[in-house]
């Protein structure tokens, strides 16, 4: 895989963790952090998984979000504080543009399917990995 490649794919490994992490939050803000990870690890899954037109649709939309934050935050997406992170994607969840909402859609669904599909604590086993 090239430099360049790889940057990429770590700047969007990074922004949809940060995405799902302030999903998760709206809904199980105790989650501990490796069901988090699961989670994430889930979501990632499921973008890989896409047919390459829909996946790279889907990367770029992720990739603008994470840089759109530089003009009102001062940084990229994955690069912020809990709060911000919160008001920016509140921002795009609520915009005009239905392909920002779209996006956001997009992430919370399947967040909330990696979410509910961690075993329950009383019957719990560690999970390393939701079937994508």
């Amino acid at each position: 895989m090239s430099e360049g490649a790889r940057d990429e794919t770590d700047a969007l490994a990074r922004c949809v963790g940060a995405i799902v992490d302030v999903l998760i939050d709206e809904s199980r803000p105790d989650l501990p952090p490796c069901d988090r990870r699961t989670v994430a690890d889930y979501v990632r899954a499921t973008l890989a998984a896409m047919p390459d037109h829909f996946r790279l649709g889907f990367r770029l939309l992720a990739l603008a979000f994470d840089i759109t934050a530089l003009p009102a935050h001062g940084h990229r997406f994955s690069r912020l504080a809990p709060a911000e992170r919160r008001a920016h994607l509140e921002a795009w969840r609520g915009s005009p543009l239905g392909f920002r909402r779209s996006m956001i859609a997009f992430y919370t669904t399947f967040a909330c399917y990696g979410l509910y599909s961690l075993p329950r604590a009383q019957d719990r086993a560690p999970v390393a990995k939701i079937a994508a």
